[in-house]
């Protein structure tokens, strides 16, 4: 199904605007329309019909006074400053639509040899200033168009497809395992919006009334922080600070609602990791294991990784969604990998010291983790099996996100994300190459925002600030034994 912006629009937003015109129209409309009908009788004596200057009045602060108000973006912004606002642009529009208006009314209904008269007049006249309300309101309040472009594939990392037509960076991103759909958490105007997009077909579709709330109730069990598809692509799980909901696709209406926080790992035989609640309590937050099919919690890990910002939590999944890594805090100097499925710790790898540990990937075959840490040796690979570093590879800065795939590790920097080889740590490709697009600049600089790898380690997907989101081919397709 393709996503409507209008559609969209006109339900969400254009119908509760249009109800909150007709109330303060209706209300402002009757007052002036009365004093000016009564102005205007004593001036000279003769009263006009009370209906032309109050369905004048009415109408003139609907179409003048509150229209351009409403029609105009930064209406959708909250808070005290868009009261300010709202309230300084309606004492500038509302008096003069709410007068003029009235004064019209008199000479096209009220006056006694006006051609515009009776039930009917009215009628037309109303749904006139509603339809043209509607289509203003929809065509200037509608977020620009999602766009997938495939541009065509060469170099060993091809370009897949190119989204344009989003308003701000992502807030999260997340592919699903085949790499072929991408759920795309935004912002647009204070409010949250997840857009699920087809890079094969090119459909999209967004999950409405994502919340289940009126905009401005919203909780910390609400608001989202991270996004997750779950193994077999049939349902996404969004984590909010205080509540994780399991939501089946397309509808996305949530099926389980599970006291989890900020983030979300789907895992092989049907599990899913989640952090305990943010309660903003000094309370360790530890790990929990959840069977997705009945949402009964299976097993607590325990962990503490309170202090960890979602963006750069330094937890990591094998390929098969069997393996989980982590620290058991940010500055601790030890790494668990727990089996999940099995509920048991495979291995501990000891670090030796504290040097702050920024990111973790498994290689492809699962064998081996990759570490990058913030003090010493920016990235060094260990062994599983012995629990042992086997090598280091030498950055000349921190790695704040980390991934591994067929073809090399993929590191962040400042200017993209450069493909490492895992052996010498030489760099093999930079991302994005050097004509992403033959519109924009031969270099464009990579947010260090979210950045999502497919589980199966071949489609990589990350914002480009000012540009939307590129997505490329990086490595062949793995599978689980």
């Amino acid at each position: 199904m393709t996503l409507v912006p209008h559609l969209d629009t006109l339900l969400r937003l254009v119908l509760p605007k249009l109800l909150f015109m007709t109330v303060l129209s209706a209300v402002v409309g009757g007052v002036v329309g009365a004093v000016v009908a009564g102005i205007v009788s004593l001036l000279r004596r003769s009263r006009p019909r009370a209906v032309g200057p109050v369905w004048g009045s009415f109408l003139g602060v609907l179409l003048v006074g509150l229209l351009p108000i409403e029609a105009n973006p930064a209406s959708l912004i909250g808070g005290p400053y868009a009261g300010l606002w709202f309230l300084s642009m309606a004492l500038l529009f509302v008096p003069v639509g709410a007068v003029g208006g009235a004064l019209l009314g008199i000479l096209a209904i009220g006056h006694p040899r006006a051609r515009l008269r009776g039930p009917r007049a009215l009628a037309a006249l109303t749904l006139g200033a509603y339809a043209l309300s509607a289509v203003v309101l929809t065509l200037t309040l509608s977020p620009p168009a999602i766009t997938i472009r495939t541009p065509q594939p060469g170099g060993p990392f091809p370009l897949l497809a190119e989204v344009s037509g989003l308003e701000s960076i992502p807030s999260h991103l997340a592919l699903s395992g085949d790499g072929r759909q991408l759920a795309v958490l935004s912002v647009r105007y204070g409010r949250q919006q997840v857009d699920i997009l087809d890079l094969t077909s090119r459909q999209q579709h967004r999950i409405r009334n994502l919340h289940g709330k009126p905009e401005g109730q919203q909780t910390l069990r609400e608001i989202l922080s991270t996004l997750a598809f779950t193994v077999d692509g049939k349902e996404l799980v969004t984590a909010a600070l205080q509540q994780v909901q399991v939501r089946p696709l397309p509808a996305g209406r949530p099926r389980l609602r599970l006291d989890g926080g900020s983030v979300a790992y789907p895992m092989a035989a049907g599990r899913l990791v989640t952090l305990t609640p943010n309660d903003a309590s000094p309370a360790p937050r530890n790990l929990q294991v959840w069977d997705l099919a009945s949402g009964r919690r299976l097993q607590a890990m325990p962990a503490d990784l309170n202090t960890v910002e979602r963006a750069t939590l330094p937890v990591a999944v094998s390929p098969d969604r069997r393996l989980l890594a982590f620290p058991l805090r940010v500055d601790d100097d030890r790494i668990e990998v727990w089996d999940i499925p099995q509920a048991r710790r495979i291995t501990t790898l000891e670090l030796g010291r504290r040097a702050g540990l920024l990111a973790l990937a498994f290689s492809p075959d699962g064998r081996q983790l990759a570490v990058a840490l913030g003090q010493g040796p920016p990235i060094a690979i260990w062994d599983l099996a012995t629990a042992r570093r086997i090598r280091s590879l030498d950055r000349p800065q921190p790695v704040q996100q980390l991934h591994w795939t067929t073809e090399g590790l993929l590191a962040s920097s400042d200017d993209g994300f450069r493909v490492l080889s895992p052996q010498d740590g030489r760099v093999l490709h930079t991302l994005p190459p050097a004509a992403a697009a033959p519109s924009v600049p031969a270099r464009p600089v990579l947010s260090l925002g979210p950045s999502a790898l497919s589980g199966d380690r071949s489609t990589f997907a990350v914002p480009i600030p000012g540009q939307g989101i590129a997505v490329w081919r990086v490595g062949r397709p793995v599978t689980a034994d």
